[in-house]
């Protein structure tokens, strides 16, 4: 079984070539992850910081809540790390690389969407309404869960091209 060179040129318009390839896109969602999930570690260890400061706030869910921004703070971390073994795994055209981010991704975004509606169920307890942090929140959670998909969806393109056996290397020079 030989390795085929894919030719990921596509032409756009009458002026110009606009390279669109499955690695690309592949590369731009490792990139994305990584930025994204920094972003929301941020926020939620900021969101720690304010409730651990003012726990009467919460009264007597303060535990939930705090666990649950706890564990997307762990699977944002988690995230980080293996979007860098995803931009390994691009590089070097490894499948067994790609893989554990693609399972990781989906895994996570479940796990997420779960515990911000906890934690938004919880402070609405406490409330008895829905506050404004709750719904920049849910906003916030589902502009990010369509980029999740795109980005799943650049990453799958790639691992099913290199699977099937297509390359994005350039060919070696063989000097005789």
């Amino acid at each position: 079984m030989g390795f085929k060179r894919l030719t990921p040129v596509v032409r756009v318009g009458g002026r110009g070539w606009l390279r669109l390839d499955a690695r690309h896109a592949a590369l731009t969602a490792a990139l994305y992850s990584i930025c994204a999930s920094l972003v929301v570690s941020l926020l939620y260890v900021w969101r720690l910081v304010v409730n651990a400061r003012h726990p009467q706030h919460l009264q007597d869910v303060y535990y939930g809540v705090q666990i649950s921004y706890l564990s997307t703070v762990c699977t944002h971390i988690t995230l980080v790390i293996l979007s860098t073994f995803l931009i390994v795994g691009i590089c070097k055209e490894r499948c067994g690389l790609v893989t554990p981010w693609v399972v990781a991704s989906i895994t996570f975004m479940a796990l997420e969407a779960v515990c911000c509606m906890y934690s938004n169920v919880l402070r609405d307890h406490i409330n008895k309404r829905f506050d404004t942090i709750c719904k920049a929140e849910m906003a916030f959670l589902v502009a990010r869960l369509f980029l999740n998909i795109l980005a799943l969806w650049g990453v799958m393109r790639f691992y099913r091209n290199i699977r099937s056996g297509l390359t994005y290397k350039d060919p070696e020079a063989i000097e005789l």
